[in-house]
């Protein structure tokens, strides 16, 4: 799930915990070529709500490509995993994220996590990848 309900959580007074959830991304998000995720995203996640009502959430995001070697084209897959650290503030002029009427969605993020941990090419070996800067 990636909503994080800030009313329910004053309510129980529950102003940290931790979530585990998959996420099935959208392929859009991979800027290379025949590639694609080979299963969801999984994400793991920490949150700390704070008095103002912002939530900090830190954690990490792991998943799997699988596709076409960016250089010889030979199929291959690759393990990834970013780190996950986002400010949400229940503000719309907020330089972090933000969120309205006490719910916050995760998928923004989550999304955000993803395209800065996406390498540059999938190679099938060190040594495909490598004679990228050979040429």
């Amino acid at each position: 799930m990636m909503i994080i309900d800030i009313r329910k959580l004053n309510a129980q007074k529950k102003y940290f915990g931790s979530m585990e959830f998959d996420y099935e991304a959208p392929e859009t998000l991979i800027g290379i070529p025949y590639v694609k995720f080979a299963s969801p995203v999984k994400v793991e996640l920490e949150y700390d709500l704070y008095e103002d009502d912002s939530l900090e959430v830190k954690g990490k995001i792991s998943y799997r490509l699988e596709g076409q070697c960016s250089r010889c084209l030979k199929e291959t897959a690759q393990d990834v995993e970013g780190e996950l650290d986002a400010f949400f503030e229940p503000k719309k002029d907020s330089e972090d994220y933000s969120y309205t009427n006490g719910v916050v969605d995760l998928t923004k993020a989550v999304e955000d996590a993803i395209m800065l941990s996406l390498p540059f090419g999938l190679y099938c070996a060190e040594e495909c990848e490598s004679e990228r800067y050979s040429q």
